[in-house]
């Protein structure tokens, strides 16, 4: 990561790599995705009509090649340089979005769930997100709100339609179409009129690295292109959680807390 893309990042609390992998690697990568999509497992959600696969947490626990892929230098490489320290998995999922059948994902704070649910003392992690298709305008790309990184969340600017319910067995509800903590429009309407907004599209291959603060939702696909992407959060070990009453299952918050060892995976 060059000086530049540092800043940027640092500034807008985003930025996308080009072509960090090949078309033969994100082959690879769809292959297994493919693999997994077929095999059931704890951490799958479904969307809406209860049929279409939405997401899958925690495809590292049953995947080799999924576990490995967090630990490859180009992605754990940049992590640990915008963060600024070792680092670990703090969640892993692949989140399917559906041709046609893709849903939408309301406006939210990653960190706001990591702190509420998993007990994250401070927003010193990202995502890298590794696109397997096209992004485009079609298919429900993520849309980020520049600079919103800094932002101090409460819970008055939330929408809370499940009240206090704990992660652990609720787990699905921090995930599903209908999301726990999504934020109210009267205040997205005023962040969003002052930073603007912007779609994070891209070829198959490219990788957003994204603050876990910063403001993102992605639309329902209205296309007959999957959007498939894997999504990869680091946390600063020294951030590591602390103790909740009822945490959610591995595949939702790791906590083991090991930092990560560079290597090459392809």
């Amino acid at each position: 990561m060059e000086s530049k893309d540092l800043e940027l990042y640092r500034k807008q609390g985003f930025n996308i790599s080009e072509s960090l992998y090949t078309r033969q690697e994100v082959n690879i990568l769809n292959a297994e995705t493919h693999r997994l999509m077929h095999e059931s497992s704890a951490g799958k959600v479904l969307e809406g009509n209860g049929k279409t696969l939405r997401s899958i947490n925690g495809p590292n626990l049953n995947s080799e090649l999924f576990q490995n892929l967090a630990c490859d230098a180009r992605l754990l490489g940049q992590a640990e340089m915008l963060l600024g320290g070792p680092v670990y998995v703090h969640q892993y999922k692949i989140n399917t979005k559906q041709a046609f059948q893709g849903q939408n994902w309301e406006w939210h704070s990653d960190y706001w769930f990591w702190k509420k649910e998993d007990g994250m003392p401070e927003p010193k992690a990202l995502t890298a997100v590794i696109f397997l298709d096209e992004v485009n305008e079609f298919n429900g790309p993520m849309l980020l709100v520049p600079g919103t990184q800094y932002d101090v969340l409460i819970d008055e600017i939330h929408d809370r339609p499940y009240g206090e319910l704990d992660g652990g067995d609720n787990w699905a509800i921090t995930t599903a179409q209908n999301l726990k903590y999504r934020l109210s429009e009267t205040y997205l309407r005023k962040k969003i009129e002052n930073k603007g907004m912007v779609a994070a599209k891209g070829r198959p291959g490219d990788v957003l690295f994204f603050h876990c603060n910063l403001l993102h939702c992605s639309s329902a696909s209205s296309s007959p292109w999957d959007r498939k992407a894997v999504f990869i959060s680091y946390n600063l070990v020294s951030n590591c959680l602390n103790e909740v009453p009822s945490p959610r299952p591995e595949f939702m918050a790791s906590r083991q807390f090991t930092p990560l060892t560079q290597k090459r995976v392809f």
